[in-house]
């Protein structure tokens, strides 16, 4: 008999119905020779059922368990599509590991201004001795890192820092006040 888990319960169903499908073979194969005249050395598992079964039941089961094959044969085979459509139409997973070393870094800094005509961007140092001049800041929004900057210039809690062009998406400069300057992961 196939080895079944409890989490598929069609295959747990099949399993009951072979499982009775052989005890009502036997039990037919013993109540025949029975009728014969002849008796069987070897001894059947006792039945758990006490009525005689028949033909009809017999064929009954058979039938149900046919159906409960070709229904679990149908629900693999729309599983099987479904998993290579989304393989197909998705993209790849983002990386967890650096996700969660952009979400929980520390905050350095933020943009307090940008002055879109020069690219030059105000910042509030919030780790006083951690920001210096040629430091290189991610630009976190939300989740995720919208570009680089690199510091310019600090007075104690205040600074200016320069926007490194090609490391913004689509290439576009979009620094707004209230970003998040942040080391970025490697």
């Amino acid at each position: 008999m196939k080895n079944t888990s409890a989490e598929n319960p069609v295959a747990l169903e099949i399993a009951q119905l072979e499982k009775r499908q052989a005890q009502l073979e036997s039990a037919l194969i013993k109540g025949q020779a029975e009728q014969q005249g002849y008796t069987s050395q070897f001894e059947t598992a006792p039945n758990q059922f006490t009525q005689k079964p028949n033909r009809n039941e017999l064929e009954k089961v058979r039938a149900e368990l046919q159906h409960l094959k070709k229904e679990r044969d149908s629900i693999e085979e729309q599983a099987g599509e479904v998993i290579a459509d989304a393989l197909a139409n998705s993209s790849p997973a983002p990386d967890r590991k650096r996700s969660n070393l952009i979400d929980t870094a520390l905050v350095m800094a933020r943009i307090t201004e940008y002055d879109n005509v020069n690219k030059v961007a105000g910042i509030h140092i919030e780790r006083v001795g951690n920001v210096n001049t040629g430091d290189t800041l991610g630009i976190r929004r939300n989740s995720g890192i919208i570009g680089r900057l690199t510091i310019g210039m600090t007075d104690r809690n205040q600074g200016i820092a320069d926007p490194l062009v090609g490391t913004f998406l689509g290439g576009t400069v979009d620094i707004q006040p209230g970003d998040e300057l942040i080391l970025p992961p490697d």
